[in-house]
């Protein structure tokens, strides 16, 4: 007899950053498995594969951390010029973290004013949603 499981709470942005900064973290062999495992731990949820990868962020995030293990792999000693290197550039990425954490902050603040302001100008979601005009650059 196949034991049934009761089905996971659906990923939402709260989750679905979380995830990502599970990936972030990240310092031992990544495979989707372990991400499982550690989502598990972490969520009291657990996902598949398949619909851990159909998130963007989630899948992008995973490639990037396989991609960087893999070229840090490659090379396992550093000279202290390298060393040096590598601390400005974590410096550099740090400033841009946290210039981005604002630049996001700021996004959403305008996207609530400009949610609000359709809203009160009877603007539909429908009418928010529709596609960009195909531009005939004949």
């Amino acid at each position: 007899m196949i034991e049934r499981r009761e089905r996971s709470a659906n990923l939402d942005d709260e989750k679905i950053e979380r995830i990502v900064q599970i990936l972030d973290g990240w310092t031992e062999k990544l495979t989707w498995d372990k991400l499982i495992d550690e989502i598990a731990l972490h969520l009291k949820n657990r996902y598949t594969r398949q619909t851990l990868a159909k998130h963007t962020r989630i899948k992008s995030a995973y490639e990037l951390i396989k991609k960087n293990k893999f070229d840090i792999e490659k090379k396992k000693t550093y000279t202290p010029i390298e060393i040096n290197v590598l601390i400005e550039e974590l410096e550099r990425v740090k400033a841009e973290n946290k210039r981005l954490k604002k630049e996001k902050q700021d996004l959403l603040a305008q996207f609530a004013r400009w949610t609000y302001n359709s809203y009160t100008k009877g603007v539909s979601k429908e009418e928010l949603d529709k596609s960009l005009p195909i531009i005939d650059r004949r």
